[in-house]
């Protein structure tokens, strides 16, 4: 039987087709001619289950992408209780190996006729079978440079420890199908491998529960910098099940890599796979796997190096901003505190009097009153400076909290004419409201402050990275703008940089932290503030938040 399709034709076709699905469809239909079969299945495994999944096929009767044939993974067999159509003679499978020996899949044709497959249609139907295999594995290895890419843009995305971790984590527990996750790194203070994220029951002791040097398989990696992969690692007398994802009993393999920093091991990334209650499925961890979870390791150290040593830089930065602030605000309530001191000495010579004059006693009520208020003003400066960096992020609709701030901080009362224009195509992604709320107000309040009477614009906008001269360089896709524009004065142009600086203010009152602490709100989150606005047109506030999950 000749076969409309040549085996080297489709060869070649598969070879250049880069879409997975869109080969294994040809495959199938080069199969079904070939051998004249009323169907042809290609059904993966589905890892979670360990059964297989119809993932492509050809012919007459079609079968739900989704459904699940109960096949037997037993490589020696043929495919049991796979019979689709009673009218079905003919049926013949061939299991589909990956580059590790496993059953990735079954190929499987089906005919009216009886005894419907020769050797020349088999023949045939095994080389489709390699076929399908080289598909298979071609897909994964791409989902693998995928996983490397997706770490590598976390690395410039993310600005925090934690938030980096979790993206390895999940890149980690995508590519490689995992059922547990955990990253440890090292304390230096306690000399322990503390946990810093996980998946599963342990998300919940993050930063609780670690590993001595050398204790237990993950603190050996940890210590000794070395790679280790176990398959039912309960049958090794080392094994101490101390902090694991699931019981000991139901590990089928444990793989851990170290995660290494100049040189020297800072922690582990440690990954574990549940036995399956299919008895022929194989989902014990490859020699591939651990080289992909160490490539995984070696940018994480790459990104948890650069985010220290930016969180160092800024550290550093505002603990000089901290001695000025702590000098500044001693000197300013010390003055406070001077003044206070003046009106309860007046005070008591008042009180001494026979009759106190009313009129005297209520400008002292009002003196203490001032005092005591712009003593809290600092502090709460203060407070604010230290914490602005600090986030603890929801998915916020950042339309509502615009919006809710405005009404909040605009006066009722004013001769400034506000205008709000939001936009609906923002979606809800992590901020921190409480902190992003203090500082839109005080961009509002810092505008209302140069205006007797005028005009405020606040509105919000999408904005592609490739549209900004600030985000291009990002890769993070898009932005939320925050545009908060005025009618006053304007900004100089070389007072633009240093608005946002601690201490620096044309404002009268306050310690000039304000701007400060928006600048530092919005770094924290990854974003940028500037000012665009032109002097005699107006200031012009720009506020651009990074939209990820």
């Amino acid at each position: 039987m000749r076969s409309p399709v040549s085996l080297a034709e489709l060869v070649g076709k598969v070879a250049r087709e880069a879409d997975s699905d869109r080969a294994l469809d040809m495959i199938a239909w080069a199969a079904m001619e070939s051998s004249q079969s009323r169907n042809v299945l290609v059904a993966v495994v589905n890892e979670e289950i360990g059964d297989f999944e119809v993932r492509s096929g050809a012919g007459s009767r079609s079968i739900p992408l989704t459904e699940v044939l109960a096949t037997s993974l037993a490589e020696d067999e043929q495919p049991a209780n796979r019979v689709r159509f009673a009218d079905t003679s003919s049926e013949w499978g061939v299991p589909v190996h990956d580059q590790n020996g496993r059953v990735r899949a079954m190929f499987s044709v089906e005919s009216d006729l009886p005894d419907a497959y020769g050797p020349e249609d088999r023949a045939f139907l095994y080389a489709c079978a390699d076929l399908v295999s080289i598909v298979l594995d071609r897909e994964g290895h791409l989902e693998r440079e995928e996983a490397l890419i997706r770490v590598g843009n976390a690395l410039s995305s993310v600005a925090t420890e934690s938030g980096l971790i979790d993206q390895v984590m999940q890149v980690a527990e995508e590519v490689l199908r995992l059922q547990a996750c955990s990253i440890f790194l090292i304390d230096p203070t306690v000399d322990r491998f503390m946990l810093r994220g996980s998946s599963g029951r342990l998300r919940e002791r993050v930063n609780e529960i670690s590993y001595e040097r050398g204790e237990g398989f993950t603190g050996w990696v940890c210590d000794t910098g070395q790679p280790i992969l176990l398959d039912d690692p309960m049958s090794d007398k080392r094994w101490r099940g101390k902090f694991v994802e699931f019981p000991s009993e139901q590990v089928a393999s444990f793989l851990a890599v170290p995660i290494v920093s100049r040189g020297t091991s800072i922690g582990a990334i440690r990954a574990l796979r549940q036995k399956s209650e299919n008895p022929f499925y194989d989902n014990r961890f490859r020699a591939d796997d651990m080289r992909l979870l160490g490539a995984i390791a070696e940018q994480l150290a790459i990104g948890l190096e650069s985010v220290r040593i930016t969180e160092n830089a800024i550290r550093s930065e505002r603990m000089v901003a901290w001695g000025e602030l702590s000098a500044k605000s001693s000197h300013m309530i010390g003055n406070r505190v001077f003044a206070l001191k003046g009106d309860i000495n007046e005070l008591s010579h008042t009180l001494e009097d026979e009759l106190p004059s009313i009129e005297t006693l209520r400008e002292l009520a009002a003196s203490l009153g001032t005092n005591v208020r712009r003593i809290e003003e600092i502090l709460q400066d203060f407070r604010d400076f230290v914490s602005a960096t600090r986030l603890t992020r929801t998915p916020t609709d950042l339309n509502a909290l615009v919006q809710e701030t405005v009404a909040e901080v605009f006066p009722r009362r004013t001769k400034v004419e506000l205008d709000v224009d939001l936009d609906m195509r923002l979606p809800k992604f992590g901020l921190d409201g409480k902190r992003l709320r203090r500082a839109v107000s005080e961009l509002i309040e810092n505008s209302l402050v140069y205006m007797e009477e005028g005009h405020l614009s606040v509105r919000t906008r999408m904005v592609a990275s490739v549209s900004n001269d600030r985000t291009r360089a990002s890769r993070v896709s898009s932005f939320a703008l925050v545009e908060i524009a005025d009618s006053g004065p304007g900004v100089e142009p070389d007072k633009k940089a240093l608005i946002f600086q601690p201490f620096y203010s044309g404002r009268v009152r306050g310690m000039g932290l304000g701007l400060s602490i928006v600048k530092g709100i919005v770094d924290a989150h990854g974003g940028y503030v500037y000012e665009s606005g032109h002097v005699g047109e107006g200031a012009t506030f720009n506020l651009l938040l990074p939209i990820q999950d």
